[in-house]
């Protein structure tokens, strides 16, 4: 293989430079070279127009119905549009040790045992480690192919040989072009290694999924054409201490964003969870002060969870706020209304919120019930175990509209809960009680002291 010249760019100025160099010449920033492979001279280059190259009228497009693959979870597949595209590209990334490379191995047992060839290759774990997490998840099976290797062009005469149904490369960081002097997971590195097996895959129709590292901030490590250049990302997420998981699309060009696969993490691998609601709300007996349900929308999914708060005195002048599961800001916005609206003091006092279950909730749509639970713990009222709420807290107290309002209340009615609070939808509908703002709320709950 002829080893083609690479150079080094800015990827701030555009500078280009032979070496390596930590700082660019031209506009002073550091560590922003990064190696690529120079452009062919014009005379190298092809010079016959390619099949798109002419314009066409849309009606004359040719058009073919998707055949989907099925990853044999539902909740996969509900993630991912309805399930796996040939010739598509997807990367999943997530914390260390969420579950990446279980839920991927599980994936290409299932479709090796439903006689699709899969190959599953790991450039971070030995033989020997496969071959203990492949008995653990009971997916041996002979159509289940695995290499251990780190080099791309191998990677890619692996699965042109092949011609797998489902590729997975475990991960995209640890591979490596040769003709690359760069170190595996570099800028440059990542970017070459998946731009080669996206050729390959679309090339021959082959289902291919990467796994993909975070950084500390929990974004997906590498350059930001990453993403740009597969058709789906999705992410894992999940608290280390619970066994919650949810794959989340950020990106997917056969299928809706924003729809969340809830699974479950055990000795057996993860399972589905196919009624999170029930599983996210506790079974309770009697109402306890501090806590109501919420009706959220995960994408096009209504799901019913748990928010509970915690207000108590603090003696000592500086207060604390702690927060799990939902945006801390928000949550300091909605004390600041309480404040301002109800005149209900908290600098003197302590607030606890928490999502129960270990789920994290940035819908705006949590913000009246979360104002419920702090009020109903700051006067140790109960809220009945019958009642769900919903809705967006505006600075001025007014309870703001949410989509998909009526979803909402008919998961709620359908596991047992009978009174809902919400805004009103603007088109007369009383399936819900409709309230104006955080008073109306609290009054109707019985929240607030009689003055």
């Amino acid at each position: 293989m002829a080893r083609r010249r690479t150079k080094f760019v800015c990827q701030n100025c555009g500078y280009e430079s032979a070496q390596w160099l930590g700082r660019c010449p031209q506009c002073g920033e550091f560590n922003t070279l990064v190696e690529e492979f120079e452009s062919p001279e014009p005379s190298e280059r092809l010079t016959a127009r390619s099949e798109g190259g002419k314009p066409i009228p849309a009606t004359q497009l040719k058009r073919r119905s998707l055949q989907r693959l099925s990853t044999g979870f539902q909740e996969l597949d509900r993630v991912l549009g309805g399930g796996m595209v040939p010739g598509s590209v997807a990367i999943l990334s997530g914390e260390p040790g969420i579950g990446k490379s279980t839920l991927l191995l599980q994936v290409a047992g299932i479709m090796a045992k439903q006689n699709q060839p899969t190959l599953y290759v790991t450039g971070e774990e030995s033989f020997e480690q496969i071959a203990l997490r492949v008995d653990r998840l009971g997916v041996e099976d002979e159509r289940l192919f695995v290499l251990a290797e780190t080099d791309v062009t191998a990677i890619g005469a692996a699965m042109e040989d092949m011609k797998p149904s489902l590729a997975v490369v475990d991960s995209i960081q640890a591979a490596y072009h040769p003709l690359l002097a760069s170190s595996p997971g570099s800028v440059s590195q990542v970017r070459e290694s998946a731009a080669y097996l996206l050729r390959i895959a679309k090339r021959l129709g082959i289902a291919l999924f990467l796994v993909g590292h975070v950084t500390k901030e929990g974004f997906l490590a590498g350059p930001k054409v990453l993403e740009h250049i597969v058709d789906a990302v999705l992410y894992l997420e999940g608290e280390a201490n619970y066994t919650l998981r949810l794959v989340r699309a950020t990106k997917n060009r056969f299928g809706p964003t924003g729809e969340v696969g809830v699974f479950q993490l055990n000795e057996n691998g993860l399972a589905e969870v196919p009624n999170p609601s029930e599983w996210l709300i506790s079974q309770r007996n009697e109402p306890v002060a501090g806590t109501v349900v919420a009706a959220i929308m995960e994408g096009h999914r209504p799901l019913l969870v748990e928010v509970q708060a915690l207000v108590t005195p603090n003696p000592f002048g500086m207060p604390r706020r702690v927060v799990t599961g939902v945006d801390m800001g928000r949550v300091l916005m909605l004390l600041a209304i309480l404040e301002r609206h109800l005149h209900c003091r908290f600098s003197d006092r302590d607030v606890f919120v928490n999502i129960a279950g270990g789920l994290r909730v940035t819908e705006p749509a949590v913000d009246l019930p979360v104002a419920l639970a702090i009020l109903s713990s700051r006067f140790d009222v109960p809220i009945p175990k019958d009642v769900a709420a919903f809705g967006e807290l505006g600075l001025t107290g007014e309870v703001r509209p949410v989509p998909q309002s009526d979803v909402r209340v008919k998961e709620a009615k359908r596991l047992g809960f009978t009174r809902c609070l919400g805004p009103s939808d603007g088109k007369g509908k009383r399936e819900w009680l409709t309230v104006l703002n955080i008073a109306d709320a609290g009054k109707s709950l019985g929240l607030l002291p009689s003055r």
